[in-house]
Formats: C-alpha cells, sequence, structure tokens
C-alpha cells in the first residue's frame, strides 16, 4: 500500500483491510514485560495500521468512529505498553481524520487524552504528549478541545520535570 498506493482497492477490499488491522490490533498480544519481541510486533502493528490509514486516505472516513473506540478502549488497558501504542496510533492518523473532515472527533480524543496527562509511566505519557501535538497541529490551537489555556497548567509541571 505504501508503494502502490490505494487506488486498485474496491470497497469490499477496503472493508476487509479496516476490519483485518482492527481486529489484529485489538487482539495482539499483550507485553507481559519487557520483552523485546513484544515491543518489535507491536511498533511493526503500529506502523502497519498507520500505512493502511494513510494510504485509504479520505476513504477511511466510515471506520474512523470505530478505529477512535478501538483506541479509546486501549487507552484504558492496564498494560503501559498498549496505552502508549494507542496513543501513538493517534499521532499517525490524526492528518487523516482531518482530511476526513472529523475534528470534532480529534477533539473528544483531546478531552480523553487531556485526562490521562497523569500518567505514570513517562513513555506512555511521552506518547500521550506526541498524541496531543498531533491534534493541536492538525486543528490549530484555536479548535482544540479541551482549550490551550486549559492545558498549558497541566503540561507545565511534566514539562518541568522531563
Amino acid at each position: 500500500l505504501e508503494n502502490l498506493g490505494s487506488g486498485d482497492i474496491d470497497e469490499r477490499l477496503e472493508e476487509q483491510l479496516i476490519d483485518g488491522i482492527l481486529y489484529a490490533f485489538q487482539e495482539q498480544a499483550v507485553d507481559a514485560g519487557a520483552d523485546s519481541a513484544f515491543k518489535r510486533e507491536g511498533q511493526i502493528m503500529l506502523e502497519g495500521f498507520g500505512t493502511v490509514v494513510n494510504a485509504l486516505g479520505e476513504r477511511c472516513k466510515p471506520y474512523l468512529k470505530q478505529i477512535a473506540g478501538t483506541i479509546k478502549w486501549r487507552l484504558n488497558n492496564k498494560a503501559a505498553s498498549v496505552r502508549m501504542q494507542a496513543a501513538d496510533l493517534i499521532g499517525r492518523i490524526a492528518v487523516v481524520m482531518k482530511a476526513c473532515g472529523e475534528e470534532q472527533l480529534m477533539g473528544h480524543l483531546g478531552v480523553v487524552l487531556y485526562e490521562y496527562l497523569g500518567e505514570e509511566y513517562p513513555d506512555v505519557l511521552g506518547s500521550i504528549l506526541g498524541a496531543l501535538r498531533a491534534i493541536v497541529n492538525v486543528i490549530g490551537m484555536t479548535k482544540m478541545t479541551p482549550p490551550i489555556r486549559d492545558l498549558l497548567p497541566r503540561l507545565t509541571p511534566i514539562l518541568r520535570n522531563r
């Protein structure tokens, strides 16, 4: 998809592709420790999901609510690696969400991410901040939910502790 594009993919194959990548994303093994095999597999899954969504572009619009639901579900997982991967996925697909006119959905994801700014694991917190940055970059500061004036006081102590 990355090299050849998605022009030859019909609607049925598109649906199967999204269903398959969503299923694989939801059902992948959860990192139970610091096993590098899980981290590699998670990174491959993240890159694959991002590639599919970016290649399909605006054709992903009917699936974005389902994708966002999966992301929110995984942000609530007890495993830090799962939460981190979900936040990283937001950063990879934010441009497509904007292209599909889903600013409201991104605003909702921004609120969800805002609620997770108390994350205890630094790597996960970094991914959450990266996802927030991606949303702000795409929809702009004026349309950001929560507003930047509410976000900055929460970010200041986090950035001081780097």
